[in-house]
């Protein structure tokens, strides 16, 4: 039988997560503005070529600011609600400080692989030589990652989100002062540039470690309080082997499930300088063109914040609804997700392909390269953020590795597709085609299993078919209003270009706003919720 809530309980449960989702979508939106003006001045400096040397060890950084972002903090954040639910809240800090330890070992070990294994990889990849600054000055970021991976997933399991927002963002805000900083410092030099601007990673992720330690000795004494007000039987700790095992049986799929992303653009990393080059394409060109693909995932990467942000949420609500055996508050919060999934990810998809080549030359005016890319890539980003939100759904359930399932099929696809289409004549818009086909089967994969586990029952017309209309009608108008006014403005010039495209953007983003609510897909109901007022 399933546990009965009260339907304030219930209330109160879907507030917590709605608002928790929010904080972190707004602390993602702000590192994303601020990752966005980090890319944008570099990419207009060091240009497509020194994107080539800095885009290629970057998924290194990505797959573990993934698993620091996602994959520990869930792991522990699942635990410690568990433990926190069940009044056992030694356990629970005892999950936290164990796992310090064990990830402060994994960090030493990884960033010195990462350093000796440098000319490895460049040899492998065939990746030109001078990515190797890229690499050595990206060597030091897991072992900061896994700190604040670790302090993150504590206070998410405690649905404390402020620390992991304020962490998030003056993380981003260290990487891009000190990033640029060192750039501007070794240009014209284009590797050393793009060494100092990986060695950004390194100085966001000592701010956002030093600043989550801070919020833990200002909550330890609340946090020892909380431990000895609970019951004698519930105070009994676990050990570190336990504590141990316990999160690296998550950890590991989770991790790997988080990092789909990374590791898509990964394989990109490994195989289209490669596949470029085997077609007779010179290897600095070729480094060029995967220079373009970097400029693109600054475009992709940023509303995927927010599914982050959803991923992050869903996984310590769901498994709290799972743990009270609540049937209905676990369907609640799966359509949440996706809504909000859908809502955020359709127009981000449909507007950047209808206005790719504009946006592209507004915001790389040196080095405008690389639209049609984008055109294409930016039909993945709702089968990545859909991905993202099942991903969460399943491992809040405790199936975390079906979603790891998921990510060897679309690796599969991947792998597969780049091969045949980079070596075509698409050359590197194949990968962005690869990479839809491949998010696309990530998706429907953990959609499926999603369903089979939970018993989900879509609300269609809602959940898809509303957000559909809108998104489509606003790409409609984003595109036929760039096109009206490009018809009497000369768009070549870059200032023209810009006023006509922010234009376009607006008029885009207004009517979405407008339509959503006139087609229902928000409703009075979520804004009351979202505002924490109940209904009269």
């Amino acid at each position: 039988m399933a546990k009965r809530v009260t339907k304030g309980a219930s209330y109160n449960a879907t507030q917590t997560f709605v608002k928790g989702a929010l904080i972190l979508s707004m602390a993602g939106l702000i590192a994303k503005v601020l990752s966005a003006f980090f890319r944008v001045p570099l990419g207009n400096l060091i240009g497509d070529t020194g994107m080539g040397y800095y885009q290629a060890g970057y998924p290194i950084y990505t797959l573990f600011t993934a698993i620091a972002i996602v994959g520990i903090p869930s792991t522990i954040a699942k635990l410690v609600a568990e433990k926190r639910v069940l009044g056992e809240y030694q356990a629970a800090k005892d999950i936290f400080t164990h796992t310090m330890k064990l990830m402060l070992g994994i960090g030493i070990i990884v960033s010195l692989l990462i350093f000796l294994a440098t000319p490895f990889m460049i040899d492998a990849f065939n990746w030109v030589p001078e990515t190797k600054y890229s690499l050595w000055g990206l060597a030091l970021s897991p072992f900061f990652v896994c700190i604040m991976g670790v302090f993150r997933g504590y206070f998410q399991g405690m649905q404390n989100m402020a620390p992991t927002a304020v962490s998030q963002v003056l993380e981003n805000l260290g990487r891009v002062v000190i990033g640029l900083l060192l750039a501007f410092f070794f240009f014209p030099n284009l590797g050393k540039a793009a060494g100092g601007a990986s060695f950004g990673a390194v100085a966001g992720g000592m701010c956002g470690a030093a600043v989550l330690a801070l919020f833990y000795l200002r909550n330890k004494t609340s946090i020892n309080d909380e431990i000895q007000r609970s019951e004698t039987p519930k105070k009994q700790g676990i050990g570190f082997k336990t504590a141990a095992k316990m999160v690296l049986i998550i950890a590991i799929p989770i991790s790997i499930g988080a990092a789909v992303n990374s590791i898509i653009n990964f394989i990109d990393s490994a195989l289209v300088i490669k596949m470029l080059t085997q077609t007779g394409v010179e290897l600095e060109l070729a480094n060029a063109y995967f220079g373009q693909l970097g400029k693109v995932a600054t475009f992709i990467n940023f509303p995927l914040t927010f599914g982050m942000a959803l991923v992050i949420g869903l996984v310590p609500a769901i498994s709290e609804a799972a743990a009270k055996k609540d049937r209905t508050e676990v369907q609640t919060k799966i359509e949440l997700g996706m809504r909000f999934a859908i809502l955020l990810a359709m127009p981000a998809s449909i507007g950047l392909a209808v206005l790719a080549d504009p946006i592209m030359k507004f915001i790389y005016a040196n080095a405008p390269d690389g639209g049609n890319i984008l055109a294409a890539a930016a039909l993945s980003i709702l089968f990545i953020m859909l991905g993202q939100a099942f991903t969460g759904i399943l491992q809040g359930i405790g199936k975390v590795w079906q979603p790891v399932i998921g990510i060897g099929l679309a690796a599969f696809v991947k792998t597969i597709l780049n091969i045949i289409l980079v070596t075509s004549s698409f050359k590197v818009i194949g990968a962005a085609i690869a990479s839809i086909a491949a998010y696309m089967v990530f998706a429907l994969y953990n959609y499926i299993m999603m369903k089979k586990y939970t018993g989900f029952k879509l609300n269609t017309r809602l959940v898809i078919i509303r957000p559909l209309i809108s998104s489509s009608a606003m790409g409609v108008l984003a595109w036929g209003t760039y096109r009206v006014l490009g018809s009497v403005i000369d768009t070549n010039s870059f200032t023209s270009n810009a006023l006509v495209t922010i234009l376009s953007i607006g008029v885009g983003g207004l009517a979405y706003l407008v339509l959503i609510f006139v087609t229902g897909a928000i409703t009075k109901k979520d804004i009351q919720e979202i505002l924490n007022k109940k209904e009269k």
